[in-house]
Protein backbone atom coordinates (compact mmCIF):
# COMPACT_ATOMS: atom_id res chain seq x y z
CA UNK A 1 0.00 0.00 0.00
CA UNK A 2 1.51 3.41 -0.96
CA UNK A 3 0.64 6.70 -0.01
CA UNK A 4 -0.62 9.35 -3.09
CA UNK A 5 -0.24 12.27 -0.15
CA UNK A 6 1.26 15.25 -1.96
CA UNK A 7 1.06 17.86 0.98
CA UNK A 8 1.24 21.41 0.07
CA UNK A 9 2.23 24.66 2.06
CA UNK A 10 -0.38 24.57 3.85
CA UNK A 11 -0.68 21.12 4.78
CA UNK A 12 3.21 21.48 5.74
CA UNK A 13 2.53 24.59 7.65
CA UNK A 14 0.10 23.03 9.88
CA UNK A 15 2.05 19.65 10.72
CA UNK A 16 5.27 21.91 11.54
CA UNK A 17 3.03 24.13 13.61
CA UNK A 18 1.01 21.46 15.17
CA UNK A 19 4.82 19.79 16.32
CA UNK A 20 5.98 22.76 17.30
CA UNK A 21 3.03 23.52 19.58
CA UNK A 22 3.49 20.18 21.28
CA UNK A 23 6.80 20.90 21.82
CA UNK A 24 6.15 24.36 23.22
CA UNK A 25 3.70 22.77 25.53
CA UNK A 26 5.77 20.18 27.00
CA UNK A 27 8.41 22.73 27.69
CA UNK A 28 5.90 24.73 29.46
CA UNK A 29 5.53 21.87 31.82
CA UNK A 30 9.53 21.76 33.25
CA UNK A 31 9.60 25.13 33.25
CA UNK A 32 9.24 27.08 36.82
CA UNK A 33 6.54 26.44 38.69
CA UNK A 34 7.18 22.88 37.47
CA UNK A 35 3.55 21.01 36.13
CA UNK A 36 1.63 24.03 35.26
CA UNK A 37 1.33 25.75 31.86
CA UNK A 38 1.38 29.51 31.90
CA UNK A 39 -2.21 30.92 30.32
CA UNK A 40 0.05 32.62 26.60
CA UNK A 41 1.14 29.01 26.44
CA UNK A 42 -2.33 27.64 25.96
CA UNK A 43 -3.58 30.60 24.08
CA UNK A 44 -0.64 30.15 21.72
CA UNK A 45 -1.72 26.25 21.08
CA UNK A 46 -4.89 26.97 21.22
CA UNK A 47 -4.44 29.16 17.93
CA UNK A 48 -2.06 26.85 16.79
CA UNK A 49 -4.85 23.99 16.56
CA UNK A 50 -7.79 25.99 15.18
CA UNK A 51 -5.00 26.95 11.93
CA UNK A 52 -4.59 23.32 11.74
CA UNK A 53 -8.26 22.47 12.00
CA UNK A 54 -9.60 24.55 9.25
CA UNK A 55 -6.39 23.69 6.77
CA UNK A 56 -6.86 19.88 7.88
CA UNK A 57 -10.95 20.35 8.08
CA UNK A 58 -12.20 22.74 5.87
CA UNK A 59 -9.76 23.06 3.26
CA UNK A 60 -10.09 19.28 2.56
CA UNK A 61 -13.40 18.76 2.36
CA UNK A 62 -13.50 22.18 0.10
CA UNK A 63 -11.25 20.56 -1.62
CA UNK A 64 -12.89 16.92 -2.09
CA UNK A 65 -16.11 19.00 -2.82
CA UNK A 66 -14.29 20.78 -5.34
CA UNK A 67 -13.11 17.91 -7.38
CA UNK A 68 -16.03 15.85 -7.25
CA UNK A 69 -17.75 18.10 -8.49
CA UNK A 70 -15.00 18.95 -11.35
CA UNK A 71 -15.21 15.43 -12.11
CA UNK A 72 -18.87 14.65 -12.59
CA UNK A 73 -18.90 17.97 -15.07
Amino acid sequence: MSLNWNPNHKELTAIVLLACGIIMAFVALMLPPPGEIHDSVLYIFAQILIYCGSIFGIDSYITQKIKKNHNND
